[in-house]
């Protein structure tokens, strides 16, 4: 194995070269190793491309003094400085590639931001390195930054343009890559445009909430304050574009509202023809929803008997979303029609438009308004077709396929031809809904009962410090309830996915998701975290202060922690002993507790162990009680948020997480310790003091769920 050479023992700058040179080929042999399917920080490569860059940045500058001063004694400086000059422009050359190599590494772990800074500093020492120039623009995009990313791609191209030796293939990557973002930038134009003129044409609607539609570069459409609003405010509430019970709920459940119906009376509210839907006793008297489900039972009937024990959610769900888009579609056209005919469409439509006045008399009569979303609005979304991978894509046109035949088949042959839908607006509406849907969760449990898309409720972007948060009212809406006291003008942001699981997973899961690195207040800190204490001081280390050594076996990452307080340096601990648990040892504002024992428990219910935690201790595994491990996370939880620079609290933040967990301690403790009701009762209390304010309990159809559900 190679080890690091002392200053003195590199003399030139050939010698430093070939020095660099190996680190770079152990690094390339590290990264041609791995397993392209491991989306996890190539750590080994990354050792070995900064031990090189360690290796110039200690000894470049001594040898380029120590040439200028024998120069300055050599008569024959001339060409001494000419080969220097050389040496020294093919060494910045390496460098500028290892800077390139990095950035990929950090690429492919979804670290980009480090990734942006090593090709911006591999730019600064070689502006034609035409990698670096593209892996910039690369960082660009998932930052969002299309403008930045088309300037950089525009120098990748310019940078192999002017080489000596043109790279054809990587030349028709930067090509294809600039059309890509030139076809988003215009798509953005679009997008821009379709806000403003959302802002203007549907004011009176967003008028009826204390919000404000804005749009933002680099952020698109943003949701904001127009008020001060204290805790709980209601800022949004968005009917569905189209919406649909999970499979093991249409027994049981309202197919319009969603609402649970009484066992003695679903035999009676059952429909009679397809046997697949019901309707509670309110929406079984509103004219829409029956003649919402007039249009589909045909549809439904066919997939009891033909599809009786298969998943149907997400293929109801996409005829549920065509009928609304064939509805807006032939109201449009019969308007066009009656145009061309020069007669009035005010006294004998043959087709009800789709639009707000002619919505379910309980949405319109409700106490609560709402906001409506015709098709453009659905179909303004962002989607992601240009990022799908080809497997994917033929599942979509294969599940297109077949929506196409069933409604052929039901409707008539010439049905789709005949109402405008063509494959590829299926297709986009497939991206668009992958993006954009919900699932309808339970406020206690977290269980999933159905899937909607509401347009407008995807407005709000995402941060890992929400402060707002969402659910699903008795009318199937989706509404919107600020988590803590939002101040006029600040933007009311959401969360797109589970934001007490660790930094690094969050970034992967979004940007894999939804295309975006997260740069919030709340990563941008926890990146800095690391869980890890000073051997020697117990202080906790930071990963702003990491360094390198020559792995001594073939496990060693090389990443080491230099300890600011005692100048110790630490090896990077790669897993954490279950042992230390119940410890001080843990920064909980990281996570890593959290997601330890949640592992934990996984591993005890599913009976099979994981490499994620180490341990022997049968206690941990199997003898502590569930109630322990859950007050645990809770109690992780709640501290989790100290000396946070956001200055915010666990329950104005981990509202959804926090009921989730208390709840599982709630069961736990009713299975284990059903004596102490004083202990219940704490939870109980804990869990509606969460719930109350951000779904207005005392009005919630969840009520008696929740009501039963907390009972001992």
């Amino acid at each position: 194995m190679t080890s690091i050479p002392e200053q003195n023992e590199i003399l030139n700058i050939k010698q430093l070269f070939k020095k660099i040179e190996e680190f770079k080929q152990l690094g390339n042999q590290e990264f041609s190793r791995y397993n392209k399917n491991n989306d996890n920080l190539n750590k080994r490569a990354v050792t070995y491309y900064s031990l090189a860059i360690e290796c110039f940045n200690n000894n470049f500058e001594r040898i380029k003094t120590s040439n200028n001063n024998n120069n300055n004694n050599n008569n024959n400086n001339n060409n001494n400085n000419i080969n220097n000059d050389n040496d020294e422009k093919e060494l910045k050359k390496l460098i500028s590639i290892i800077y390139s190599n990095l950035s990929l590494c950090f690429i492919n772990g979804y670290e980009i931001d480090k990734a942006l800074e090593f090709a911006i500093k591999g730019i600064e020492i070689d502006n034609e390195n035409s990698k670096c120039h593209y892996r910039k623009s690369l960082c660009f995009q998932y930052m969002c930054n299309f403008k930045e990313s088309f300037k950089s791609i525009n120098d990748a191209l310019n940078s192999i343009n002017n080489s000596k030796v043109i790279d054809k293939s990587l030349k028709q990557i930067i090509e294809n890559e600039r059309k890509e973002i030139e076809k988003k930038l215009r798509k953005l134009e679009k997008e821009e445009k379709e806000c403003q003129d959302r802002i203007k044409d549907d004011f009176e609607q967003f008028q009826q909430f204390p919000i404000e539609l804005v749009w933002r570069d680099g952020y698109g459409r943003c949701v904001l304050a127009s008020e001060d609003l204290p805790k709980g405010t209601m800022v949004l509430r968005v009917s569905p574009f189209a919406s649909v019970l999970e499979d093991h709920k249409i027994e049981k459940n309202c197919g319009f509202c969603f609402k649970k119906i009484n066992k003695s009376n679903r035999i009676n509210q059952t429909c009679k023809i397809c046997k697949n839907h019901l309707l509670c006793s309110q929406c079984s008297r509103d004219e829409y929803a029956i003649n919402y489900h007039k249009e589909e039972c045909d549809i439904l009937n066919f997939l009891k008997e033909y599809y009786p024990s298969s998943q149907t959610r997400d293929f109801r769900f996409m005829f549920r979303v065509l009928l609304n888009v064939i509805k807006d579609k032939n109201f449009k056209k019969y308007q066009q029609q009656q145009q061309q005919q020069s007669t009035s469409t005010s006294t004998s439509l043959s087709f009800k438009s789709f639009s707000k006045e002619n919505q379910s008399k309980q949405w319109l009569n409700h106490e609560n308004p709402f906001i409506f979303d015709s098709y453009k609005y659905l179909i303004n979304l962002s989607r992601t077709l240009d990022k799908v991978q080809p497997e994917q894509m033929e599942a979509f046109k294969r599940s297109a396929q077949s929506v196409i035949t069933i409604f052929n088949k039901l409707r008539g042959s010439k049905f789709f031809d005949e109402c405008g839908v063509t494959m590829d607006e299926i297709i986009e509406i497939y991206s668009i809904v992958l993006s954009n849907g919900h699932e309808m969760l339970h406020p206690l449990n977290c269980h999933t009962y159905g899937l909607g898309i509401f347009p407008t409720g995807s407005y709000l972007n995402h941060s890992c410090l929400p402060n707002a948060f969402w659910y699903n009212d008795d009318q199937g809406m989706m509404v919107f309830r600020t988590l803590r006291p939002i101040k006029k003008g600040e933007e009311i942001l959401t969360s797109y996915t589970d934001i007490t699981t660790e930094c690094s997973e969050r970034r992967k899961h979004l940007l894999k998701q939804y295309f975006f690195f997260c740069q919030c207040q709340q990563c941008k800190f926890q990146s800095q975290l690391t869980d890890q204490p000073c051997s020697s001081c117990k202080n906790q280390l930071s990963s702003s202060s990491i360094s390198f050594k020559v792995p001594i076996d073939n496990i060693e990452s090389g990443f080491n922690y230099h300890c600011l307080k005692c100048n110790t340096i630490n090896k990077q601990i790669e897993s954490i002993n279950a042992s230390t648990l119940f410890t001080n040892q843990h920064d909980q504002r990281t996570f890593k507790k959290i997601n330890l024992l949640i592992n934990i428990v996984h591993q005890r219910h599913q009976s099979f162990a994981t490499n994620q935690i180490n341990t022997n201790n049968e206690y941990l595994m199997r003898g502590m009680p569930d109630h322990i491990v859950y007050k645990e996370i809770t109690n992780a939880l709640e501290q989790s948020m100290i000396s946070n620079p956001s200055k915010v609290s666990a329950d104005q933040v981990f509202t959804n997480s926090l009921i989730q967990y208390y709840f599982r301690l709630f069961q736990t403790l009713k299975l284990e310790k059903p004596n102490d009701t004083q202990q219940l009762q704490s939870v109980k209390t804990k869990i509606l003091q969460l719930l109350t304010p951000i779904i207005h309990l005392p009005s919630s159809h969840h009520k008696s769920s929740i009501e039963k559900k907390l009972r001992f």
